[in-house]
């Protein structure tokens, strides 16, 4: 049985430029993290009925009203997407439902968010793709209970990343 991921963690990664718009690049630094549902989580989506939810799921939520009750939350604060593949949908869905109505993301966030190009940069993949990726990189994967993250295939996969960006920078 392995552990439960309970650290928080942004979805931002140092080739997000390379791949999305600013827009996009700015939400994964600033906007949302990923975070793996607790007890909490599960007893309170269930007493709603809503879609089945497993401990240890991958969320994603807005970083700004994450303290707050979840009847104090606006709108789609808080996802559980099916599948890394629906990680792309899922906070596109936040961008257009929740960001505009939630009353805790700061002034100058928000005013940033609205003035940042939403083109992403010319001869690049599919932004999906790269969604599902830089999830992988990280270390998320499907299972039958939801996405989860590996604990152990993420350190891996940040250490090469890293080993790698190091050798770049010495050949400068």
């Amino acid at each position: 049985q392995q552990g439960h991921y309970q650290k928080r963690m942004l979805l931002a990664m140092p080739s997000d430029t390379d791949s999305l718009s600013d827009r996009q690049c700015y939400v994964r630094s600033e906007m949302v993290e990923i975070f793996a549902a607790t007890d909490k989580d599960v007893a309170a989506r269930h007493s709603k009925g809503a879609q089945k939810l497993d401990l240890g799921q991958v969320g994603i939520r807005c970083v700004y009203c994450s303290h707050l009750r979840a009847r104090d939350r606006a709108e789609r604060a808080v996802c559980y997407p099916s599948s890394i593949s629906r990680i792309y949908q899922t906070v596109a869905d936040m961008q257009r439902f929740h960001f505009e109505q939630c009353r805790e993301v700061p002034d100058h966030v928000r005013q940033v968010y609205k003035k940042l190009k939403t083109t992403r940069p010319r001869g690049v993949g599919s932004p999906q793709t790269y969604w599902i990726q830089s999830a992988q990189t990280m270390g998320l994967q499907d299972t039958g209970g939801g996405s989860r993250v590996d604990t152990d295939r993420a350190k891996k996969k940040r250490r090469k990343q890293q080993q790698e960006s190091d050798r770049s920078i010495s050949t400068l």
